[in-house]
């Protein structure tokens, strides 16, 4: 897992790596330039593809462009670096940088109240180091005249650490802000390079490890992390080759209504698609016909209705007797929000032993009654989507820092794993631990995608992941799977079936990482944006 930091974490970091150390920050100013120019040949492999525009401000940024410009130019590509200010307007590393660019006779122009440089010369590739991570609010100026130049031009966009305008703590963007092709972020993924709208001006998120010292690290960050395939391929539960289906994980499901077959379908299919052994799906007696047809691996029991075809509060301990021996549970998706199953849900929640994850209306039955999720004795997960946040915990919070500090705040006060549901995804521990996902596009905002998603995550709980295991893990194979569904597909057209026809490719993706030799000790971490 790779830590993600607010921009004060990142400047803290770094001045304690330096030491105020010009020597050394340039050691990490050649870090960063020599990781742009790798990304540069990915994205112009042929140097007589056409010149590069380097478009550099006045701080480290600016001097980040100029190493990778020198570099390019001893590697025989075009290079003409545009600066906001002359030598003597740069300090310390950057002025480094610009003395070395020059001296390997790279092309240089000042630009003052240039709004467009070069005139109508066209680029192969603008690399944007303008402005660093520590804007806030609106461009001005003669730097506001170049963003607005470089966005309005046909050239791929190279953004330097971030895009430049955008507010690296909320993903606020800018009038103007850079819209990139490519990002190559130092360090550490910012927060705000994940949330919308600054997501979209970001494109492709590429993280450079600059190898910071780990205990400087360690002091700075607050334990948010950014999952790498690296990271999440050792969470992946273990297949036993001698193995039967008990071995592998028993999920019982309580899930589904009159009308709602749909939900429990979804959730039921995904959870065995996720590898689980068997699952037990407990449903109103009139759905059941419904579920066998939807239905062929499935175990279906049948339980009491109420008038509305609902799971009745008689149906306890059947339900109980049938859960008993299972591995994990998944209470909620299409169970109606009939206050005698609401009643239900709160009912059984305090008596299972086994994890349990709650969504949709498991949820619901506990709008005006959070405190009463304290009350149970096995580990928790719930899955909210905004509105049903609301229902039962009040008002969330926009800014990203405070809404992870306030999902923290309430996982430790419920002492569940709390899945946000959105884009990024958002997951939160008891521990004080939190994650951002922000792999997911569109193609998972149709209906039913919420119940894979239990599916999914419930299927790891009964294969043996913990909570915080199966949240992180099935939120990153979800959303590879929406992806992949959305290539095939197109965002537009796909639907939560779709989605589980290709969970098979996202674990088999994952279960591939680090084979290959190229992998192997690779400093980058690579996601697209969408």
């Amino acid at each position: 897992m790779i830590p993600m930091v607010t921009v004060g974490q990142m400047r803290a970091i770094d001045e304690e790596a330096i030491g105020g150390n010009v020597s050394v920050g340039y050691s990490y100013m050649l870090k960063a330039g020599t990781a742009l120019f790798g990304v540069v040949r990915e994205m112009i492999p042929d140097r007589n593809a056409g010149d590069i525009a380097i478009i550099c401000g006045k701080g480290n940024n600016g001097g980040d462009g100029y190493v990778v410009g020198r570099l390019l130019v001893d590697a025989g590509y075009g290079v003409m670096c545009f600066g906001l200010c002359d030598r003597e307007g740069l300090r310390g590393e950057a002025r480094k940088a610009f003395d070395e660019y020059t001296a390997s006779k790279g092309s240089f122009a000042v630009l003052e109240d240039v709004e467009d440089p070069a005139g109508e010369a066209t680029f192969a590739l603008i690399i944007d180091a303008v402005l660093g991570t520590g804007i806030k609010g609106d461009p001005r100026g003669p730097a506001a005249d170049v963003l607005r130049s470089i966005n309005s031009r046909h050239s791929k966009i190279l953004a330097v650490d971030t895009p430049s305008g955008l507010n690296n703590d909320t993903g606020a963007a800018g009038n103007p802000c850079v819209r990139a092709e490519v990002t190559v972020t130092m360090g550490f993924p910012k927060l705000g390079t994940c949330f919308y709208p600054g997501k979209s001006h970001v494109g492709r998120l590429v993280i450079k490890d600059l190898g910071y010292p780990d205990e400087i690290v360690e002091k700075h960050h607050d334990r948010i992390y950014f999952p790498t395939p690296e990271s999440l391929r050792p969470l992946l539960p273990g297949r036993r080759q001698d193995g039967s289906k008990i071995e592998h994980g028993l999920a019982f499901m309580l899930c589904g209504s009159r009308g709602m077959t749909g939900s429990a379908a979804l959730a039921a299919t995904s959870a065995l698609r996720t590898g689980c052994g068997m699952v037990f799906l407990a449903a109103p007696r009139s759905a059941i016909p419904v579920l066998a047809s939807k239905l062929t691996e499935t175990v279906l029991h049948e339980v009491d209705e109420t008038a509305a075809g609902a799971a009745a509060l008689s149906a306890a301990d059947t339900i109980l007797e049938v859960a008993r021996s299972r591995d994990a549970l998944c209470i909620g998706p299409g169970l109606s929000h009939g206050e005698e199953t609401m009643k239900l849900v709160r009912k059984l929640l305090p008596l299972f032993d086994k994890p349990i994850l709650l969504d949709g209306d498991g949820i619901n039955a506990f709008k005006g009654r959070a405190e009463e999720l304290k009350d149970r004795n096995a580990p928790l997960i719930l899955t909210p989507h905004r509105g049903e946040w609301k229902r039962v915990f009040g008002e969330l919070p926009d800014e990203p820092a405070s809404l992870l500090d306030h999902l923290r705040n309430k996982a430790h006060e419920c002492g569940a794993v709390i899945v946000l549901k959105g884009n990024p995804t958002l997951v939160a521990n008891p521990a004080g631990t939190s994650w951002v996902l922000p792999f997911g596009n569109s193609a998972l905002a149709t209906a039913g995608t919420g119940d894979v998603l239990s599916g999914m995550i419930t299927s790891l709980l009964a294969q043996g992941c913990s909570a915080s295991d199966a949240a992180v893990l099935g939120v990153y194979l979800h959303q590879c799977a929406g992806v992949t569904a959305g290539d095939r597909h197109t965002q537009y057209a796909t639907i939560a079936g779709d989605v589980i026809s290709h969970i098979s490719s996202a674990i088999g993706s994952l279960m591939n990482v680090g084979r290959s030799t190229e992998r192997k000790g690779s400093a980058a971490w690579t996601h697209k944006s969408i």
